[in-house]
């Protein structure tokens, strides 16, 4: 083929190698959303508790010498023009229960939230029972919702107190006739009676929580609202909060804003962190793991971590319960990314058990720069 006839090709080769060069240009860093590392401050969930009755209960209820079952209710009753001692409420019909429930932010009243419910008596199963109204309260004591209905969730693992299940019935039982017959969910128990207001439309500032603290994300997050909202816009309180000024144009639409930063694109730093599980020999590691010059030996393994070149070299040595007889070198220059270290072990068909315990070994000796996480 002619240069001439070569030329159409050339021209194409080129003009490919152009778009994909920019298409590699133009391409966005890495990142993630906002609302992904970072929450506003206030908007959280909250704890809600409570004392309840579990009524309906096939003989698996509390036993006829539990008062914090028979007196509560006696109390009711008297509530309602009946009398009674707690000696005169016979069966295991009834049990004491505990009532943990979550309200998540900005719920409204009306709304229904989940509830699990727990004895707290000598109950031996809430299968088939159903909570009476309950009141669940906060830190503060005060009301914030009302728990009421049907206890589900519970296994068939004893169904009365008097008979249960034989061993070997309950060893032939599923993973989910296994489950905790002493606590059992109420879905959709609770209705919300008061709400918690964080009125954000009348706010001028607003706060920024990181879900993992960190002065370079800070600070990043602080710069990118700088950027699509102006100058002094926000700014990094400390490695965990960023504080950003409503600009006039969101004053009283402050969800519009908010709705905006939590939809940005950033991406995070973090700790160089290596975690090790030495049961299942399973390494992982951030890219941010280095290495300072150093040399090992360990089981018939040679490692020299030195300035200034970079050499794999050594012998495929043979493994014999997880040991390399063959002595093989690792020449890795100072700084290095753990990833080549690991890439090292590859090639020369050393174990999982191998690089855990030089992992150490590089650790305990200071060149290893990165927090170590062994589970």
């Amino acid at each position: 083929m002619t240069m001439k006839n070569q030329l159409p090709f050339l021209r194409l080769g080129t003009a490919v190698l152009y778009f994909f060069l920019l298409a590699v240009l133009t391409t966005p860093a890495w990142g993630v959303r906002v609302k992904d590392i970072a929450a506003l401050r206030g908007a959280r969930d909250n704890a809600l508790i409570g004392f309840g009755i579990v009524v309906g209960l096939d003989g698996t209820g509390d036993s006829q010498e539990s008062l914090l079952t028979r007196k509560p209710i006696v109390n009711a009753l008297e509530r309602i023009g009946i009398s009674l001692k707690s000696q005169d409420i016979l069966g295991r019909s009834i049990a004491a229960v505990w009532l943990t429930a979550t309200l998540p932010p900005f719920a409204k009243s009306g709304q229904r939230l989940d509830i699990t419910a727990a004895t707290i008596g000598d109950a031996v199963s809430l299968r088939g029972g159903i909570l009476i109204m309950t009141p669940l309260r906060g830190p503060d004591r005060l009301v914030y919702a009302l728990g009421q209905g049907p206890i589900a969730g519970i296994p068939k693992g004893v169904s009365r107190a008097e008979a249960p299940l034989p061993t070997e019935e309950l060893a032939n039982l599923s993973i989910g006739s296994r489950m905790v017959a002493s606590v059992g969910q109420i879905h959709g128990g609770a209705i919300v009676e008061r709400e918690i207001s964080l009125n954000l439309n009348s706010r001028a500032r607003l706060y920024m929580n990181l879900h993992s603290p960190d002065f370079t994300t800070a600070f990043r997050l602080a710069k990118l609202i700088n950027q699509n909202l102006g100058i002094r816009s926000a700014r990094a309180q400390d490695a965990g909060t960023v504080e950003v000024s409503v600009p006039d144009s969101y004053l009283g639409n402050t969800v519009e804003l908010l709705s905006f930063i939590e939809n940005m694109e950033i991406t995070p730093d973090h700790t160089a962190k290596v975690v090790l599980d030495e049961r299942s020999g399973t390494v992982v590691m951030g890219g941010s793991v280095r290495i300072s010059p150093i040399a090992i030996s360990q089981n018939g393994l040679n490692i020299q971590v030195k300035l200034p070149t970079l050499n794999v070299e050594g012998t495929q040595g043979e493994l014999t319960e997880g040991r390399i007889l063959a002595s093989s070198v690792f020449m890795l220059k100072g700084g290095t990314d753990l990833k080549e270290v690991v890439d090292g072990f590859n090639k020369i068909g050393a174990s999982s058990r191998d690089l855990i315990e030089v992992l150490k070994a590089v650790k305990t000796a200071g060149a290893l720069h990165a927090e170590l996480v062994i589970r």
